[in-house]
């Protein structure tokens, strides 16, 4: 088991996705969880702050992945959860122990049977503490901002980089300073710092430690 955490626009998905190939483990985005919880609320329009009907619509939904999809009750709903809209409300929603105490038992089972690179913002420090190795991935504010704004560019979601920079300092101090489960370098981690370097460059860093804790591959 291998997670990876760090902010945003750090490059954690694409190093877990080719690492993950690398190793012929299965990827798992944590994150993308929290987003589809955050699609199924604003489908249903139900208010974040109010906890009761929140709450009976998290035990009325199913949310999986499954073959690189987001499934939530059945539906595929990857390509919809890209949005910033849909990021600010992740945001607020992953604050909240009901939506917690929904996603993170998912997050587990999906991890349980080993051979997973997890990616996202707790998932060394709060999902899999036992993980056998653990990555924190982070890069400079200017590097952050240029990664997120060509993500948003790829997805045909352009953004100026002052709107761009606003968001990713929302959200970082949403991660950090949020009572439950907050963005921190997990006991045991090894700190990667991506700026200047190439995703080759990283997933070869993270492969070397892979390596020194004796992991196999599955492929």
């Amino acid at each position: 088991m291998i997670t990876i955490d760090g902010p945003a626009g750090a490059g954690k998905s694409t190093a877990a996705r080719e690492l993950a190939r690398r190793l012929g483990y299965r990827f798992i985005d944590t994150g993308a969880l929290y987003r589809g919880i955050a699609w199924r609320v604003r489908e249903a329009k139900v208010d974040p702050g109010d906890g009761g009907a929140l709450g009976r619509l998290l035990a009325g939904t199913t949310i999986d992945l499954g073959d690189g999809a987001v499934l939530v009750d059945g539906r595929d709903v990857t390509g919809e959860i890209r949005t910033p809209e849909i990021g600010e409300l992740t945001s607020r929603l992953s604050m909240l122990a009901g939506v917690r105490e929904k996603v993170t038992p998912i997050q587990r089972r999906l991890a349980a049977e080993g051979g997973a690179v997890l990616e996202g913002r707790d998932t060394g420090s709060v999902v899999c503490p036992d993980a056998e190795v653990k990555f924190y991935l982070d890069a400079s504010p200017d590097v952050r901002v240029v990664r997120r704004q060509r993500e948003l560019e790829a997805r045909g979601l352009p953004a100026a980089p002052e709107q761009v920079r606003a968001e990713i300092g929302r959200r970082d101090r949403q991660d950090r300073e949020r009572p439950l489960a907050p963005l921190v370098v997990p006991d045991g981690a090894v700190v990667i710092d991506s700026t200047g370097r190439s995703v080759e460059e990283v997933v070869r860093l993270m492969l070397e430690e892979v390596a020194r804790h004796g992991c196999c591959t599955r492929s």
